[in-house]
């Protein structure tokens, strides 16, 4: 990997390598613009197969980040940390810098997404989420040294919650630094609020695209849920609400019963199969990449619409792909980010009211990103990066 030649690819500002001996701290930092305002994005603890595949995660979820925030008209830049999830056994052969070995299974995922705040999408327990007594101590020893490294930054970068990494993990960074935000007692840690302010943007976005092709009602209009995690779970809570004929999916036969039995009227489907149900809308929550050149030209949909980050598996032939079969795409950093949101605006001593209110907000800029694509004759993705851009270069001028 070219570390000058990604850097300079991507776009990135900076790209910070954190380590300590002590506790085994193996992280990366990725500050992708800072144009906005200060750097906001989450902080992932992941197994990863290599430190390249780590950078690379690092990087591409900061960029993420600024689009989303920059889209979503929030004060604040993209960035990323991920700390390299090297398991703590005494007895691991250690490797040249004196670090353990990495072992244990690799749990597959980018939620960029995005999924960002972790919550974006929903893949499945990462093994840290199961965390062994004899392992805190050390654990929260990387944190605090985590915490120091992001001091050093003097807020330049923000982070809170994503994959793998829990409010008492927050609670460590913030023994060391005030640069952290869903900790214990925050409105990010409490019960599901983030996971239940994503499903409730993508909820307002599906009700948009619908009205964008006419449809002024959810009422008995069939939608296929891939992913039944807290959001995909969430978001079936709104539809099921608003009269959609639901049919779900998970690789998790629990999850499915459990929504069988709930949301009445619902059905199953294959979580391999379910992107070709005949449906009106397909709403991707799980793993991105779902919609590859082959899972394109199987869908029976006519809007696809869901939380999942980074559903495109290649982006600009996909894209075309679903614009020239006349299906609309709600762009999911645009759709899915009701979490930073109500985390941008709890940082500015919003209460859940109001940020419910400003997750609503996501039904006008989709509408922009539908108004842009048509007027430019663009698919979505690229009408939202075209306005996502607009934001930065006005940040630029000022």
């Amino acid at each position: 990997m070219q570390l000058w030649q990604e850097m300079e690819r991507e776009g990135m500002e900076e790209l910070i390598f954190c380590h300590d001996a002590d506790s085994g701290l193996r992280a990366v930092i990725a500050i992708h613009n800072t144009v906005l305002g200060p750097a906001l994005g989450g902080c992932r603890y992941w197994t990863y197969a290599s430190e390249e595949e780590a950078v690379r995660d690092a990087v591409k979820l900061a960029k993420g980040m600024t689009y989303k925030n920059a889209i979503s008209g929030l004060p604040y830049g993209g960035g990323k940390v991920v700390i390299w999830d090297v398991p703590f056994a005494k007895n691991a052969k250690p490797d040249e810098d004196g670090c353990g070995s990495q072992s244990g299974e690799q749990v597959a995922g980018d939620l960029g997404i995005e999924q960002q705040k972790g919550v974006a999408a929903d893949e499945g327990t990462h093994p840290q989420d199961k965390i062994l007594d004899t392992d805190v101590s050390k654990r929260a020893q990387r944190f605090r040294a985590l915490g120091r490294c992001l001091e050093r930054l003097n807020g330049r970068y923000v982070t809170g919650l994503d994959l793998g990494t829990t409010a008492t993990d927050m609670d460590q960074i913030r023994l060391e630094t005030a640069h952290v935000t869903d900790t214990t007692g925050s409105l990010g840690a409490q019960d599901d609020f983030t996971a239940e302010m994503t499903a409730y943007g993508v909820h307002i976005g599906i009700v948009t695209s619908l009205r964008q092709q006419g449809i002024a009602s959810l009422q008995g209009i069939p939608v296929a849920v891939q992913g039944l995690g807290k959001v995909g779970y969430a978001l079936c809570r709104y539809l099921h609400a608003a009269g959609a004929r639901l049919i779900v999916a998970d690789v998790v036969p629990e999850r499915v019963q459990r929504a069988l039995v709930q949301f009445s009227g619902a059905i199953s489907a294959d979580p391999a199969h379910v992107h070709a149900a005949d449906c009106k809308v397909f709403a991707p929550c799980a793993l991105g990449g779902v919609l590859t050149p082959a899972t394109v030209e199987e869908l029976r949909c006519s809007i696809v619409a869901g939380a999942a980050n980074n559903q495109l598996s290649e982006r600009q032939l996909v894209a075309g792909r679903m614009q020239a079969r006349g299906i609309l795409y709600a762009p999911d950093y645009v759709l899915n980010a009701g979490g930073i949101i109500s985390t941008a605006y709890e940082l500015e001593g919003a209460r859940s009211d109001l940020i419910r209110q400003k997750v609503a907000g996501i039904a006008g800029t989709l509408s922009k990103v539908y108004a842009e694509a048509t007027q430019s004759a663009i698919s979505t993705a690229d009408a939202a990066d075209r306005l996502a851009e607009s934001f930065l270069q006005s940040g630029h001028k000022k």
